[in-house]
């Protein structure tokens, strides 16, 4: 439990001594006397079994002249660390225990200091309290295989990642291992609480809470006001697992029938909080980083900026509901702050043809004195949040002679982080032995940001297919979602001269910040190392079909889901549950397939963890 959540409990009590001291008799009061404490609950266990080894990178080198121990003398840029066929992945134990309780009846009683209320010159109704505890545990650092339950695999990473430039650090192997256990092992959290009422047409909710708008399943489009957090699992995991709460005050107030619009309303929410989907993020050493981003680093010191909780870096906005034409429509402006960061890199470079390390022209000092100011890590690496602005719209409809409604959602995206190779390879923007650019140029590049429009639409039908089913439909579920950068960099490789040295690029290229592989790059003093980053399109396409049925009186519920993104990568998810009431088992299988790492969904970053799932629910 954290300290702001600790500091809850003391303001708990005094409500509850509140209740004690200020009621009108003597005798107890009553809290449940016509059920209004609800509590339910939902946990968990499963076994995740990875079903191939996972991906080993190298560096790849353009030309033969590339150093003989190159596989071996470099940082790995595949999945850390490997982990074979047939080896434990997950085994997460997760519970999540709901308590709603409806003060109404208390309310109206005057008991305690809710008596005061009824003095308001406006009624109070709908008074209630949700609170949500959140725990979570992944065994395998405790009893997994080897490279998950021991420092193993970040010794063989310390051992490669030799310091080649003075004063460079090694792997911190404790400190990155420390670091894992503390974020990746287990949490247990007050994950929401807040309180609710109404005031005639006006509906207020205040504290911790999670807030969905939009149509979508599985990928989100309109629903970016709350962060995720992917470390368990990445979008193998459920959205509504994923979802991380905001202190925020959402308001809504019902407007009604204005002409031709019906059952109108409008919602606003504010949100001071610091949370963000990148921070802490997936540590290294987990199964589920992305490719390149979980080899702890001794050549990159990366320092993570989220907003603050002040009103300057207030998230917020508002969305107008509607009805008309039998459709439900709803137009929607906020700011938040995505998942993705923008990053900023900062090197110490070459003093002209030295090999001395000039000093960081980011003027933090290095809090070791020993180290030089680099603080032992040549590169440095600025992770901030953009205030993102979105504005869009969303429309559902029903087809009744299809059984089938239809869903759609168009929105702008405005200052979203984006990456290009000049702005983050340190070769190209760093004075270099090359020639290009030119000594003298600067020691960094400032973050980028972009603008994009995204649209999806979705359509969710049920059918019936007798021979397969005579008794229950099938229900069906697609979905389609485009996006287009607007100011993208082009998609342009490097260069190279008659000796296999890089020359620059022709133009520049939109990328992911994550490294496709190392380039081997012989120089006239030796060979260098040039990151080259996983290609984002400019155009994005990705469909989701989802399938399925129930048998046995809803007993066997077969289900099969489909991500296939148009750049070349799949998600192929059979699954099988089987539910008796509070209990539910369920099988499923998750293949993911990509002749290399994309940009785009993602969908290809987690191309080498097919999985085969085991998990055991309880639900009350």
């Amino acid at each position: 439990m954290t300290r702001s959540e600790l500091r809850l409990w003391p303001a708990v009590c005094l409500v509850v001594g509140s209740l004690a001291l200020c009621s009108k008799q003597s005798t107890a009061v009553s809290l449940d006397k016509e059920g209004d404490i609800k509590l339910g609950v939902r946990t968990y266990v499963n076994a995740r079994v990875g079903t191939e080894d996972t991906h080993d990178g190298y560096p790849q080198c353009n030309t033969s002249r590339c150093t003989p121990d190159s596989a071996v003398n470099y940082p790995l840029t595949g999945t850390f660390p490997h982990s074979d066929a047939g080896h434990l992945r997950q085994n997460r134990f997760y519970i999540e225990a709901e308590l709603n309780y409806d003060a109404d009846r208390l309310l109206k009683e005057g008991v305690g200091p809710l008596s005061l209320l009824n003095g308001l010159p406006f009624k109070i109704k709908d008074l209630g309290y949700h609170f949500t505890f959140r725990g979570e545990y992944d065994g395998i650092y405790d009893w997994g295989p080897n490279e998950y339950s021991t420092a193993e695999a970040f010794y063989q990473a310390r051992a490669v990642s030799r310091p080649t430039v003075a004063g460079q650090t090694v792997v911190d192997v404790s400190g990155n291992r420390e670091r894992l256990r503390h974020l990746a092992s287990d949490r247990e959290r007050l994950f929401q609480a807040y309180q609710e009422f109404s005031a005639g047409d006006l509906f207020v909710r205040l504290g911790r809470q999670i807030l969905v708008w939009g149509e979508t399943d599985g990928f989100r489009l309109l629903d970016n006001i709350n962060p995720t957090d992917s470390s368990f699992g990445g979008f193998l995991i459920s959205l509504d697992e994923r979802r991380v709460p905001l202190d925020m005050l959402r308001t809504q107030y019902r407007i009604g029938d204005i002409g031709p619009f019906q059952e109108a309303f409008l919602e606003a929410y504010g949100a001071i909080d610091n949370k963000v989907g990148y921070y802490p993020g997936t540590p290294a050493g987990s199964p589920w980083t992305l490719p390149s981003l979980g080899n702890p680093s001794n050549s990159s010191k990366a320092y993570i900026i989220t907003p603050t909780r002040s009103i300057n870096d207030i998230r917020g906005g508002a969305r107008l509901v509607f009805n008309a034409m039998d459709a439900t429509f709803s137009l929607a402006h906020y700011y938040t702050y995505l998942d993705t960061p923008a990053v900023q890199v900062f090197t110490s470079g070459k003093n002209g043809q030295s090999s001395i390390a000039v000093p960081f022209n980011d003027g933090l000092p290095c809090k070791d004195p020993a180290l030089p100011n680099t603080c032992g890590f040549p590169a440095h690496t600025y992770q901030t949040a953009p205030k993102v602005a979105i504005t869009g719209a969303s429309t559902t409809f029903a087809l009744p002679q299809f059984y089938s409604v239809v869903r759609s959602e168009l929105a702008y995206f405005k200052n979203e982080a984006a990456f290009t190779q000049g702005q983050l390879d340190p070769f190209i923007f760093n004075p270099s032995n090359t020639g290009w650019p030119k000594p003298g140029d600067s020691q960094t590049q400032p973050r980028r940001l972009r603008n994009s429009i995204n649209a999806v639409i979705g359509l969710d039908i049920n059918q019936w297919i007798r021979a397969l089913n005579p008794n229950q439909t099938f229900f069906i579920s697609t979905q389609f979602f485009y996006k287009y950068i607007m100011n993208g960099a082009g998609n342009n490789p490097f260069t190279y001269d008659s000796s296999g040295h890089i020359t620059g690029l022709n133009g520049d290229r939109e990328v992911l910040p994550v490294i496709l592989n190392n380039l081997v790059t012989p120089q006239t003093v030796g060979s260098r190392l040039e990151p080259y980053f996983i290609r984002q399109p400019l155009n994005q396409y990705l469909q989701t079909l989802f399938i399925g049925t129930s048998y046995r009186s809803g007993t066997i519920n077969p289900g099969f889901t489909l991500f296939y993104d148009w750049g070349g990568a799949f998600l192929y998810q059979p699954s099988v549950t089987f539910s008796r009431d509070p209990f539910r088992f369920i099988v499923n299988y998750s293949a993911l397939s990509s002749h290399i790492y994309k940009g785009g969904s993602g969908v290809s970053l987690l191309k080498d963890r097919d999985n085969v799932e085991f998990r055991f629910e309880y639900v009350i």
